[in-house]
């Protein structure tokens, strides 16, 4: 046990410097995963216990430093002191929960190779122009993936434990750490898992687990990399400046700064705990100022902060904090979303739009008679509006409600009247939406009621000349 030790320490300690061993024994700790399989987002310290008295020494502790040792006297390192990004998204989209292939991690271990590595290796399966083909033939020449495989396999799902083994190998074998509880002795993994956790850029589970088998998520594997890279994003920078923007990565996300992090290129003062970032490089996503549609859901992007407008407003507008335009009810933006994407799509110009929503409300419900509101009071609609859609029933105020909330959804900044009509001056509620400096009438209720009577009478765009609209 002792010669085996010592010989593996000289053979290191001959092939690393050791200001790169004292930088990475100060990497931070791995985000603790939470009992879905993600991470809570908050700092994970793993308690190591010291290891008393001689191991029995594994067949797979042997293959494993072997693997390592071949790999570090290639001369073959990670890229830590430069801060380029290893990982990327698609159509501005980072695709956070989606699990690694082993495509996608030879492409993102690639990326971060300090050297060029001959290729010696290549698999029946890579077709010589895939985009992966280079970053798996790479690797396979440097035995990262398991030796003996004539199948790369490149959709194949990439488990946790195989994602820290491909990591795990770029380091010196530790073993100064309690195994978590469900790794199995015998386990290729065993080793490197063991080892990540002595680094201390592998937490587990409050259980004592680690979940080896699972698939790793994307959002996982930044979080855990740039531990063991010694990268600690700078929160306070990435927030005033944006670097990146990503539909499905929001502030509010235990991911968002990891994936700034490995996304964006950057230089930077200080390391691991104190990295304080100095300058990046721009990661435009070519979207202009404005509103915009994503899957049926509204934003104003600002090209100014890359990034949407998040619990905040613009004009009239309100948005919550995933960036979407929100009546202040989530069951009702469901609701009106799922109205929006039945009743338009995107080949209807935004007018267009605007109509089909009308005749939507015009013609969905039935009307029933209830008490009317104060002249003049505006605080009815989000109550009005959920009411009418979930029992299929309503009066004015519920009418012009649903069609407010709809034609806000369609980009219009459409005001919503409770009022007198008519001579009588009987209490109503309708929208209003200008065009052109004009301001016109848009009348559900009273259309509806129109043609139940077999007037067809058109209240879309209306004046209402004539028919005493008093607000």
């Amino acid at each position: 046990m002792k010669k085996h030790l010592i010989r593996g320490s000289i053979t290191v300690m001959a092939l690393l410097s050791l200001s790169m061993i004292l930088y990475l024994t100060l990497s931070t700790p791995a985000y603790a995963d939470d009992e879905s399989g993600g991470s809570s987002g908050q700092p994970f310290y793993p308690a190591i216990d010291d290891v008393d008295g001689e191991e029995e020494e594994l067949d797979e502790s042997h293959k494993a430093e072997n693997a390592i040792n071949n790999i570090l006297a290639s001369g073959v390192a990670l890229v830590t002191q430069d801060h380029i990004a290893y990982m990327t998204g698609s159509e501005n989209l980072f695709s956070p929960a989606d699990h690694l292939t082993r495509a996608q991690s030879a492409q993102i271990i690639f990326r971060l190779l300090s050297k060029t590595v001959p290729i010696t290796k290549t698999f029946s399966d890579v077709p010589a122009d895939a985009w992966y083909a280079e970053a798996a033939n790479t690797l396979g020449s440097l035995g990262v993936f398991q030796t003996g495989q004539d199948l790369f396999q490149p959709d194949a799902q990439v488990t946790r434990g195989e994602f820290v083994r491909y990591i795990a190998q770029f380091f010196p074998l530790r073993r100064d750490a309690k195994q978590f509880t469900d790794v199995a002795p015998d386990s290729p993994d065993a080793p490197y898992i063991l080892s990540a956790r002595a680094w201390g850029w592998l937490g587990g589970f409050d259980d004592g687990t680690v979940r080896p088998g699972l698939p790793i998520s994307r959002a996982e594997a930044v979080s855990l990399l740039n531990r063991a890279l010694g990268r600690s994003p700078d929160k306070a920078y990435i927030d005033r400046t944006h670097p990146v923007f990503f539909w499905d990565v929001a502030p509010s996300n235990w991911y968002y700064y990891d994936v700034a992090e490995a996304s964006v290129t950057h230089d930077r003062t200080g390391h691991v705990l104190a990295e304080q970032w100095t300058s990046h490089t721009a990661v435009s996503p070519g979207i202009a100022t404005g509103f915009l549609y994503r899957d049926g859901w509204l934003y104003y992007f600002d090209a100014g902060k890359n990034d949407v407008v998040r619990s905040g407003s613009v004009g009239n507008f309100d948005f919550n904090a995933q960036g979407r335009f929100t009546s202040g009810s989530d069951e009702l933006d469901q609701l009106l979303h799922d109205i929006y994407v039945k009743e338009t799509n995107e080949s209807m110009t935004q007018e267009e739009k605007l109509r089909a929503l009308y005749v939507y409300t015009r013609d969905s419900f039935s009307y029933r008679r209830r008490p009317p509101y104060e002249f003049g009071v505006l605080d009815f609609m989000q109550t009005d509006a959920l009411n009418m859609l979930t029992t299929g029933y309503g009066n004015c105020y519920c009418y012009a409600s649903v069609f407010w909330y709809l034609s806000r959804w369609a980009g219009y900044d459409s005001r919503i009247i409770n009022g007198t009509v008519g001579q009588r001056r009987s209490p109503h509620s309708w929208v209003e939406i200008t065009f052109d400096g004009t301001s016109y009438i848009f009348d559900t209720e009273l259309e509806m009621a129109y043609r139940q009577k077999g007037q067809y009478i058109n209240m879309y765009k209306w004046t209402g000349s004539g028919w005493n609209y008093i607000k």
